[in-house]
């Protein structure tokens, strides 16, 4: 496995099947053509190989865009054994689904390969790392349709229309308090000055003398959200400070201290931490207790829907692995068993 940081791709290169937690990276191998070498061979399913190169492709895709670049054994063994049988998931689905009447046409195609280059800085980037895994722009192309000709065969004919009666939300909701529940939240602005971690006895007091000014205009009326607009250091000042819902535990603790401290409409004297001074104000606060069904109503007939989908989709991929015949070939280095 390389060790070396990759643009994050896999789950558009994926197929995505219906959102299922299937998620199957690169998952439909391109045959090689018949002057060619014979590739090696990591599966075979009902006679249909699935090739060595386009299973290490998935592999270095499944660690796309991961911030450290050390990859445990044990990680490597559990990631290609399950990506081996999403090939395989991936691969039956397909066959089944090129015996259907379902088509996909170039122009789909050219989107999916487009969406699927846009981290990469140009195309000769993107043709470098598919050159890398040994794989050819016509071969990720093919690779493309057969992800789109599977990801709508099994919208069409495997989980179909998911309708959710409200009877259904309105029981699961019901039946499942526990889950309709939240803790004690507020509604946080912040205004941030940065202060490095190394900096100087100097700096500090410069910036502590610029926050002391703000602080001064809040206590005169100013408008605090203008203020983070113009002063505030953090990430969300172009929001006016607004940082969103915040709950116990998501808070470094002199800031978490600090807010829940605050009553509704009020802002903080200046607080310290390791990454500088903030002032802090609360904006809204909401108490622990359970969700109310309107608020609620919208995200748990989403997860009807997916729960539903999968229980289709898992429950398809094991009949269609019932018929077939599977052959794993995929030889592990024996250090990844350890």
């Amino acid at each position: 496995m390389k060790s070396r940081r990759v643009p994050e791709v896999a789950s558009a290169a994926g197929v995505l099947l219906a959102g299922v937690a299937l998620s199957l990276t690169m998952a439909l191998p391109v045959r090689a053509a018949a002057t060619e070498e014979t590739p090696e061979v990591v599966a075979r399913v009902s006679g249909r190989p699935i090739l060595r190169r386009d299973f290490d492709l998935a592999v270095q895709l499944r660690f796309a865009g991961r911030r450290t670049g050390r990859v445990g054994l044990a990680e490597l063994r559990a990631v290609k054994l399950q990506v081996l049988e999403r090939l395989i998931d991936a691969e039956l689905i397909h066959q089944e689904a090129g015996r259907s009447s379902i088509r996909v046409k170039d122009t789909e195609v050219d989107a999916e390969v487009a969406r699927v280059r846009g981290p990469f800085p140009d195309e000769a980037a993107f043709t470098a790392f598919l050159d890398e895994q040994g794989v050819t722009p016509a071969e990720f192309r093919e690779q493309m349709r057969r992800s789109l000709l599977v990801a709508r065969f099994v919208e069409r004919e495997v989980v179909g229309n998911s309708e959710v009666s409200d009877k259904d939300v309105r029981l699961h909701y019901e039946q499942n308090p526990a889950e309709m529940t939240r803790p004690e939240a507020l509604r946080l602005s912040q205004i941030m000055e940065r202060v490095p971690a190394r900096a100087s006895t100097a700096e500090r007091a410069a910036a502590r003398q610029k926050m002391e000014a703000v602080f001064k205009e809040l206590r005169n009326g100013a408008d605090f959200a203008e203020l983070a607009r113009k002063h505030s250091q953090g990430p969300e000042a172009d929001r006016g400070g607004d940082t969103g819902w915040v709950s116990r535990g998501s808070l470094p603790p002199p800031i978490e201290r600090a807010a829940f401290a605050l009553q509704e409409g009020s802002h903080s004297d200046i607080v310290e931490t390791r990454l500088g001074l903030h002032i802090l104000k609360v904006t809204e606060r909401r108490p622990e207790g359970p969700i109310p069904f309107d608020e609620a109503r919208a995200s748990i007939r989403t997860g009807i829907i997916e729960r539903r989908r999968d229980e289709a989709l898992r429950s398809h991929v094991e009949a269609l692995r019932q018929k077939a015949t599977i052959e794993r070939l995929l030889k592990l280095d024996p250090q990844e068993g350890k």
